[in-house]
């Protein structure tokens, strides 16, 4: 009984380990309204329609803050999914230099990427082309394993009763 609550113990504990809060709040857009659906927390999610008239681009701009330094996985969703042509994924975060991805006829588009603590991140969709459609942002937070950290004592303590009761017997 002592075991199994000492592994749930250990358990909460990581689950609530690296909570980072992060904030999306939108910068522009051309051609395209946008809009941000859920502002903070451990994912956030912004929107928007994309209504280019014929032969021209598209962009839309979003800030990303976060409290702590953290791995995130970014996903940009486009539907229909075969009204995108083309355009550019930027993403910047201080101290690193512009991420820059090119994307072509794709229903999705994600990467994993890291938001410095208390730094303005960008994170931009610019000179796309294709029909109107609606697109969708979402930035998560990665766990980082943290539980690692609570995880090896613990483990250590099992081995240690482990090895106190071999002793005993």
């Amino acid at each position: 009984m002592k075991k199994a609550m000492l592994f749930i113990l250990a358990l909460l504990f990581s689950v609530g380990a690296n909570a980072a809060t992060l904030s999306l709040k939108t910068f522009q857009s051309t051609n395209a309204s946008q809009k941000v659906d859920v502002a903070s927390g451990s994912v956030v999610l912004g929107s928007g329609l994309a209504t280019p008239a014929k032969g021209e681009t598209w962009k839309s701009q979003f800030d990303l803050n976060s409290d702590t330094t953290t791995p995130v996985k970014v996903t940009w969703t486009f539907n229909p999914d075969n009204a995108l042509a083309s355009g550019w994924i930027k993403f910047k975060s201080a101290p690193d230099a512009f991420k820059t991805f090119f994307v072509s006829k794709v229903a999705s588009f994600s990467f994993i990427t890291t938001l410095y603590a208390n730094q303005l991140s960008l994170l931009n969709f610019e000179s796309a082309t294709g029909q109107a459609l609606n697109y969708t942002v979402s930035v998560s937070a990665v766990p980082v394993p943290a539980a690692l950290f609570l995880f090896g004592p613990v483990l250590l303590g099992f081995l240690g009763l482990r090895k106190k009761q071999a002793l005993a017997a």
